[in-house]
């Protein structure tokens, strides 16, 4: 059995290290996002959303805080849906297709004009995000990566990144999760003042 003094100090170690975290990720690339979900909004667009794994769970929790978190009387909500929800599609997909297309077909049925793409990803090259990534770019559909890790190809193609350079999963998804609390809180805020 574990000594409770030896898992307090790792539980202290991993928030010591969280908090640099937090303080280490360039803030300003958060402007561009914002500037995206605003644009998508008012446009009456779709916000699309796509991660694996956890970041699968934050997509979802995006779709969640994008319509619900930012919904004010008067004020249409920023319409949203994540890519990674629909089981039946992902698995028919996945079975019929590849794994590795499983976002970005889902983009050709749907994707319209007015809309953007929001992918999630620690590493940066998760195939099927990277795919969707450069779909929605060949179809001029803003693009916006949070990473975490060294970047990866999202970094070098999505029109909007904000790299998280830390290289533990739980602490990328941890960040990657705030971002959006952040993101849409600001948005309630500031639809709420008008």
């Amino acid at each position: 059995m574990v000594a409770p003094s030896e898992f307090r100090a790792f539980v202290d170690a991993y928030y010591d290290r969280f908090i640099e975290v937090l303080r280490s990720f360039d803030r300003s690339a958060l402007d561009g996002v914002l500037g995206v979900f605003e644009t998508v909004g008012r446009n009456a667009g779709t916000l699309w959303v796509a991660g694996n794994g956890g970041s699968a769970s934050i997509s979802d929790h995006t779709v969640c805080d994008t319509s619900k978190g930012t919904h004010v009387e008067g004020v249409p909500p920023i319409r949203s849906i994540s890519l990674a929800s629909n089981n039946a599609m992902i698995t028919a997909l996945g079975n019929d297709i590849g794994y590795d297309d499983i976002f970005s077909r889902q983009l050709a049925y749907y994707v319209k004009p007015g809309d953007a793409l929001l992918v999630v990803s620690s590493s940066g090259n998760s195939p099927n995000v990277v795919r969707a990534c450069e779909f929605a770019k060949q179809r001029g559909i803003p693009t916006v990566a949070f990473t975490g890790f060294k970047g990866g190809k999202l970094s070098e193609i999505a029109d909007h990144v904000v790299w998280v350079p830390v290289e533990n999963y739980g602490m990328s998804e941890d960040t990657h999760q705030s971002l959006m609390h952040v993101l849409t809180q600001y948005l309630s805020h500031t639809r709420a003042a008008r």
